[in-house]
C-alpha cells in the first residue's frame, strides 16, 4: 500500500522522497532528473535501487508515464515524460538548500492544524469519539474467553485531541454515555471483536448491542469494503501517517500486563496504558487522513470516495444490507 502524492503535495507535505532521489541522482553520476532518467532506461524500463539487499526506490516508464516508488517513504509519483522538469525543479530547490524544506509539515501537522480549526471535528455535522479496548485471554478460544483490561477514547474538544483513560470501575458508566449520546464511535475492527466483548464487559444485552453498532464506524471494514483488502491498523497508520505502534506485538502488553499484576509497579501499567491510548491516536488520524484526502491508493489502484460514502462502508456488509432494508421497510407508499 502506498500514498499516491502529487508534486504539490511532496513539496509540502514533509517527506524524504526528494533527498532519496537526491542519492540516486548523485550515486549513478548524473547531474539532473532528465540526466538521471537517460541514464537508467538503457537497462530496460523499470530500475530498482537497492540498499544494502533492499530496494528502497523504483523508477519506472509506461506508455510515457514516468513512475517514481520511493519503498521507505511508501510514495508513489506518477509524471508525464514532458513534465519530468517539475520535478526537476524540486530537485533544483532541495539541492540550493542543502537540507530538507523548512517550510514542509508532516502529514500529522497538517491533519492536527486542520484539526484544531474544526474542520474533522464531526462527520456529517454529527460528533465522533474515537475508541479502543484492550483485552486479555483466559482460556478456550472465542470471544468469550476475552475479558477487558482497559481503554481508551478521544473525543474533540476544545480545538484539541481530548483523551479519556477507562479502566474497569469507570467501564459501565462511560457505556452509558456511549450508548446515551448521539455520536459516531470510531473503532477498528470493532464489529466483530471490540463491540461484543465490550457488551459482555458492560453487563448489556443485545438491543444495546444493536445500538452501538449502529453508531459505530469501523475503519477496518471500511478499507476492507472499498478495497476487498484486510489491512490492519499499524500497517495503515505506518504507511498514510507514519505513527507506528509502540510495541511490536500483542505478545510485549501481554507481559506487561502480567508484570504489573506480579509487581503491582506502576510503570508497567502506565506502559500498557501508553500503547492503548497510542492505538487510539493512530485511528484518529487515520481517520483524518481519511476525511481530509478521501481518497487511498492499493496496488497501482486510485480509489477515491465521499465522506458520506465513508458512513455508509464502514460497517460489515451484513450491517449495512440491515440497514438499506430498515430504511426501505419504514418508506410509505405515499412517498
Amino acid at each position: 500500500m502506498y500514498k499516491k502524492f502529487s508534486l504539490e503535495e511532496i513539496e509540502k507535505i514533509k517527506n524524504n522522497f526528494i533527498p532519496h532521489l537526491y542519492s540516486i541522482v548523485k550515486k549513478e553520476r548524473c547531474q539532473w532528473v532528465n540526466d538521471l532518467v537517460k541514464h537508467i532506461f538503457r537497462e530496460g524500463n523499470n530500475v530498482y535501487f537497492f540498499e544494502r539487499w533492499d530496494p528502497f526506490f523504483k523508477i519506472a516508464i509506461n506508455n510515457n508515464i514516468l513512475e517514481f516508488t520511493d519503498e521507505i517513504e511508501r510514495i508513489q509519483l506518477f509524471l508525464a515524460m514532458e513534465e519530468r522538469w517539475k520535478l526537476q525543479n524540486l530537485l533544483k530547490k532541495y539541492i540550493i538548500k542543502k537540507e530538507r524544506q523548512i517550510w514542509q509539515k508532516t502529514i500529522e501537522q497538517i491533519l492536527y492544524d486542520e484539526f484544531k480549526t474544526w474542520d474533522y471535528s464531526s462527520i456529517l455535522n454529527k460528533p465522533y469519539i474515537v475508541f479502543d479496548i484492550e483485552t486479555t485471554m483466559w482460556a478456550g478460544n472465542n470471544l468469550d474467553s476475552y475479558k477487558f483490561l482497559l481503554a481508551y477514547a478521544m473525543r474533540p474538544w476544545d480545538e484539541k485531541m481530548d483523551y479519556h483513560y477507562i479502566d474497569i470501575n469507570s467501564l459501565n458508566d462511560f457505556a452509558k454515555t456511549l450508548i446515551e449520546f448521539e455520536w459516531y464511535i470510531i473503532w477498528f475492527n470493532s464489529f466483530a471483536f471490540d463491540n461484543p466483548i465490550s457488551i459482555k464487559q458492560w453487563w448489556f444485552w443485545e438491543n444495546e448491542l444493536e445500538i452501538i453498532n449502529k453508531k459505530s464506524l469501523d475503519i477496518f471494514q471500511f478499507i476492507r469494503n472499498i478495497s476487498g483488502k484486510r489491512i490492519w491498523l499499524n500497517k495503515l497508520s505506518e504507511t498514510l501517517i507514519w505513527i507506528q505502534k509502540t510495541l511490536e506485538s500483542g505478545a510485549e502488553w501481554e507481559v506487561l500486563r502480567k508484570q504489573y499484576q506480579e509487581t503491582w509497579d506502576k510503570k508497567f501499567l502506565e506502559e500498557f496504558k501508553k500503547y492503548c491510548k497510542n492505538d487510539v491516536r493512530m485511528t484518529a488520524f487515520v481517520l483524518l487522513y481519511l476525511l481530509h484526502f478521501k481518497k487511498i491508493f492499493i496496488e497501482w489502484e486510485e480509489i477515491s470516495f465521499s465522506i458520506e460514502d465513508f458512513v455508509k462502508l464502514a460497517k460489515p456488509k451484513w450491517e449495512i444490507k440491515n440497514e438499506e432494508e430498515n430504511k426501505f421497510s419504514n418508506q410509505s407508499i405515499f412517498e
